[in-house]
């Protein structure tokens, strides 16, 4: 299987998607952006049609997140999903994940967590909520002890602490809704859209 933090990009769009159209103008922006991966979190608004529409684009790289037990997962079990992200850890997830080789990025923010995922063999671990946690000095931190493990960062990072966290070492990614803010796709505003992502 592809690494995947060669695939998630350093600021990744992670959005909850209430319709196929919203999805259809999210795949426009990312493509014009050359940006291949997107989080789409399963909030209760998300469309399951948004999800398959992208699970059929070959050149997305498709993630789910706040994926809270197996359950959710099985109803995408017909989709091509790169990677699936919690926000803390589900160890019926976690085996599912492992048998049909998806990534899986579960959240930590102490370092027991931190040593617990070590045990199941994972070192790409979300940070979560990253600014309520510790921010990016407890990443630092993480760092001196735990210099093998690779974060993916998310909650309250925004645009003015987004450069805090990517500057480190042991982050492989940021996500949020900051990072394609949905007010573009609902003013359908593509290329001011485009703009935004670029200037990241």
């Amino acid at each position: 299987m592809t690494n995947k933090n060669k695939i998630i990009p350093r600021t990744l769009p992670t959005l909850t998607l209430s319709s196929i159209e919203e999805a259809k103008k999210v795949f426009a922006v990312l493509q014009a952006a050359n940006i291949n991966s997107i989080e789409v979190t399963l909030r209760p608004s998300v469309s399951d049609e948004a999800i398959e529409f992208l699970a059929n684009q070959p050149e997305i790289n498709l993630g789910l997140g706040t994926v809270l037990n197996l359950r959710q997962l099985l109803k995408f079990k017909n989709l091509n999903i790169c990677y699936v992200v919690s926000p803390g850890f589900n160890e019926d997830v976690h085996d599912y994940c492992k048998q049909e080789e998806i990534t899986y990025i579960p959240g930590v923010e102490t370092a027991s967590e931190v040593m617990k995922m070590m045990s199941f063999g994972l070192n790409q671990l979300k940070f979560f909520p990253a600014e309520q946690s510790g921010g990016p000095e407890k990443l630092k931190a993480f760092y001196a002890v735990f210099p093998s493990i690779n974060f993916m960062c998310t909650g309250g990072i925004d645009l003015n602490n987004y450069k805090q966290y990517v500057e480190l070492p042991n982050v492989f990614a940021v996500g949020g809704s900051f990072v394609l803010p949905k007010e573009f796709l609902n003013t359908d505003d593509i290329e001011g859209a485009i703009k935004y992502l670029r200037m990241l």
